[in-house]
């Protein structure tokens, strides 16, 4: 993917046709076309080799396209001093509205001190609610329970409704939002459904399919049984099924379920190794960002977005089972 350190991003709207275009290939959740002529926005992310960070930064770059908005990508490396900065900086430089992808989500305080009045509108990286103010400063993403939630519900039915099972989870990087949402969403659709779900091993795999091999390779030592491996994103649910198929295990039997609808996980559910994904709508995520930016830096509330919460705190994108059955329709 592109790199897009420190990228100045300048999108105009040219014609109706180009509006026509954009707006009608995009699968934003949010309504119609928003007028951002005038408006700059800058948007900071941790990590500018992050594929699904870019893939919604491209998302944004046509929604911004579309819009008339000017908008600057900036990495702050991973680093939450360089993206307080970034921030301020933007504050005092003119800049209407920010985008951030916190490095820390614990550091939003900060972020929001060094906004001052400038609205900013987190994504990807879930912060906690109580520092979120409607209206000003606010979360687009998707809610990250639904996605465990698939994942139970539709491996267990894969499995055909067992009263008992056991489960391994991978989960994503320690200290992301996210994981603990993913996760534990899970744990609670087999209690809820009175599902005695033993949990053989759960260990970090760090969204990446080699740690995922790694960490599967110490659990494999325990010798324990397992029905099937519930992964936070689809790069560890590949290095699970590398995993599988070098251990001499039957993909069909042992059940694989990933988040993220990649195009590897794609690829893996139609030749049969991934059971499901759960489809998180970057394209819609980075429309609703440029969408709720543009409203907050015009003043308006977000209230007149689709998914908006009453709160006026979020705006949610919804996650998409995917399976063999409909994976046409998404990929």
């Amino acid at each position: 993917m592109r790199n897009f350190l420190k990228r100045t991003v300048v999108f105009m709207l040219c014609s109706t046709m180009l509006v026509l275009l954009l707006t009608g290939c995009g699968s934003s959740k949010s309504g119609g076309a928003v007028s951002g002529n005038g408006v700059k926005i800058l948007m900071t992310i941790h990590d500018d080799t992050d594929t699904f960070l870019n893939t919604l930064i491209e998302a944004m770059q046509a929604k911004a396209s579309s819009s008339g908005v000017t908008l600057e990508v900036v990495s702050c490396g991973g680093d939450s001093t360089v993206q307080r900065e970034q921030i301020a900086k933007a504050s005092s430089g003119g800049y209407d509205a920010v985008i951030c992808r916190l490095a820390d989500a614990t550091t939003i305080l900060q972020m929001e001190i060094a906004a001052g009045d400038m609205p900013i509108v987190f994504v990807n990286n879930e912060p906690s609610a109580d520092y979120l103010k409607a209206d000003k400063f606010i979360y687009v993403g998707s809610f990250e329970q639904d996605a465990g939630r698939y994942q139970a519900e539709y491996v267990w039915n894969g499995l055909g409704k067992p009263s008992s099972l056991n489960v391994i989870i991978m989960e994503g990087m320690k200290g992301h939002a996210a994981v603990p949402q993913r996760t534990n969403a899970v744990k609670y659709f087999f209690l809820d459904n009175g599902v005695d779900a033993n949990i053989v091993f759960c260990d970090h795999g760090d969204w990446s399919d080699t740690v995922a091999y790694d960490k599967l390779e110490m659990f494999k030592m325990t010798k324990q049984p397992f029905d099937c491996i519930i992964c936070n994103n689809d790069p560890m649910a590949i290095g699970a099924i590398n995993w599988l198929k070098d251990n001499g295990y039957d993909t069909k039997k042992v059940l694989v379920a990933g988040i993220d609808a990649t195009d590897s996980g794609c690829e893996a559910i139609r030749s049969g190794d991934m059971f499901m994904t759960v489809l998180q709508d970057t394209v819609g995520q980075g429309e609703a960002a440029i969408e709720s930016a543009v409203t907050l830096a015009k003043g308006k509330s977000v209230s007149t977005l689709s998914g908006a919460t009453e709160d006026l705190k979020y705006v949610w994108v919804p996650f998409v089972p995917i399976t063999p059955q409909n994976i046409d329709q998404y990929k």
